[in-house]
């Protein structure tokens, strides 16, 4: 009996990503992505690592994490005018930080849908807090790049609202 043979590369990227409908993701976080760049906002280093070295998104989260937190300190700076620079600073460090990031992707479902290496599978990865906010950075990041600066920051403001109006309890 013939072994079957494991996908690698690009057929194991396409392999995986097409096991979600990533509707219900892209309508929770209001937004709309091309598939090209949406996968590449999934797919983690691990995966990438066990199949040919396809793109991963970490330069998408670098984009995203300067994204989120020049959206978060000008809504910052703009909405509370009578605070110092050291607070909206400890507010904006409440706000942008891998605990709040984690628990917005975990109300957004975003775990199930993040392309990890068998490693970080058997390890519940797609459960780390780590993960998930570097995840999110990079989906934002992926905005950013197919929608512009105006759409990403508006995306950022309708997710963190409620965090960035609690801010001043949290800083």
């Amino acid at each position: 009996m013939a072994r079957k043979r494991r996908l690698t590369g690009e057929a194991a990227l396409r392999a995986a990503y097409s096991k979600h409908d990533h509707a219900p993701l892209l309508e929770a976080w209001g937004i709309e992505l091309s598939d090209e760049m949406l996968r590449l906002a999934l797919t983690h280093r691990s995966f990438a690592h066990e199949n040919d070295n396809v793109p991963n998104n970490e330069r998408l989260e670098f984009l995203g994490d300067a994204v989120l937190g020049l959206s978060v300190a000008e809504q910052l700076y703009t909405q509370f005018p009578q605070r110092s620079e050291s607070d909206i600073s400890k507010m904006r460090a409440g706000v942008v930080n891998m605990y709040a990031l984690a628990g917005l992707a975990r109300d957004l479902g975003l775990g199930e849908y993040i392309l990890l290496g068998r490693g970080e599978m058997k390890t519940d990865g797609q459960d780390k807090d780590s993960i998930l906010a570097d995840t999110v950075e990079a989906i934002l990041g992926a905005v950013y790049l197919e929608h512009g600066f105006a759409v990403a920051k508006a995306t950022v403001l309708r997710l963190f609202k409620s965090m960035i109006d609690k801010a001043p309890t949290v800083g």
